[in-house]
């Protein structure tokens, strides 16, 4: 018996932006997916080419739990009045969590004049609605692009506004904002306009500027421990305190951040190559480089040392041996002459 193909995944971008390209338009999408920014971009790019949002006569938008599915399907099997279609837009409405067999026989036999759009959160695949807007429609799911795509895609941000730039600024944006777009795109516009006449964006910009969470800014000190900078490293440190982060938690993220340049060390003594490298400390591809340069000043002893350490800060933390901030402030100088 011969199996079953699997069905290629479709390019959602690529579907809509053939679809604008040509004309030619399914009667039925489903827009979803953890990528909300490319989700919402493509939205306002398929209702641009295919209706005026102020037309009230010939698109109408439903939101929200509890929509009324037959006053969809009445308003999409009326004729568009004075346009080449009635459009409708239905966000969030939960429908596609569920089966609405009886919804989905009469959404695949709507007027071929009209064009429903779903635009979605919660999605189940296995269900009756999201199979038949499948086979009969477009079912698109949009996902966070890859490191290489996203890097691509903030240069272009800034190339478009004339700005210049570096590429380990770029990946300290990316990184700052976890792979959001929505993140990124609102960190970039914010960089861009600090630019001002200058036209330029340096890494120094983007630590300054980008909203960073306490782990990053761990991971920034370790580079100046690592560099030997103290007065540097122990200013980042009052710098985390004033922000109201606990000594505990901050000891915390630097134990952990040296046993992944423990990891990465050992797993490079063994000739791991950087995609692996890359599940070790569980982030892009891109960001083993700057992994392999912080651990690089070490010798596997020396970060087995560290870790301990750390680990030893943490109990007495935890039992209330030492003072909170002044030890630990303690062992970053300590780090740092190693």
């Amino acid at each position: 018996m011969a199996a079953t193909k699997k069905k290629e995944k479709k390019n959602a971008m690529a579907v809509i932006n053939q679809n604008i390209k040509s004309g030619e338009f399914a009667k039925i999408y489903l827009l979803y997916g953890k990528e909300r920014y490319l989700v919402n971009q493509y939205r306002d790019k398929l209702l641009g080419a295919l209706t005026d949002k102020d037309d009230n006569l010939n698109f109408m938008k439903f939101a929200g739990n509890g929509v009324n599915t037959q006053e969809i399907i009445d308003f999409s099997n009326e004729m568009p009045f004075f346009a080449d279609r009635r459009v409708v837009l239905v966000e969030n409405s939960g429908l596609f969590k569920s089966s609405n067999e009886e919804f989905a026989k009469k959404l695949i036999n709507i007027e071929n004049t009209s064009v429903v759009i779903f635009v979605e959160m919660d999605v189940d695949t296995r269900y009756k609605l999201y199979k038949e807007v499948d086979k009969n429609g477009e079912a698109l799911e949009f996902v966070t692009p890859d490191e290489k795509m996203m890097v691509t895609w903030v240069k272009s941000i800034f190339r478009d506004a004339e700005v210049a730039t570096t590429d380990t600024a770029i990946y300290r944006i990316i990184e700052s904002a976890k792979m959001d777009m929505n993140c990124i795109k609102n960190e970039v516009d914010k960089m861009i306009s600090y630019a001002g006449d200058t036209k330029q964006v340096s890494e120094y910009d983007v630590d300054l500027l980008c909203s960073q969470d306490a782990e990053s800014k761990v991971y920034q000190m370790i580079d100046l421990i690592i560099a030997k900078q103290k007065e540097k490293a122990a200013r980042m440190y009052h710098d985390l305190l004033e922000n109201k982060e606990a000594p505990i938690m901050i000891n915390s993220c630097i134990m952990r951040q040296y046993n992944k340049l423990l990891l990465v060390k050992m797993a490079m003594a063994e000739g791991a190559q950087d995609a692996s490298l890359a599940k070790l400390i569980s982030g892009p591809v891109w960001a083993v480089k700057n992994y392999k340069a912080q651990c690089r000043p070490y010798t596997v002893e020396q970060l087995k040392g560290i870790v301990e350490k750390c680990n030893d800060m943490d109990y007495k933390l935890k039992t209330g041996q030492v003072m909170d901030a002044a030890a630990l402030e303690v062992m970053i100088v300590e780090l740092c002459e190693m």
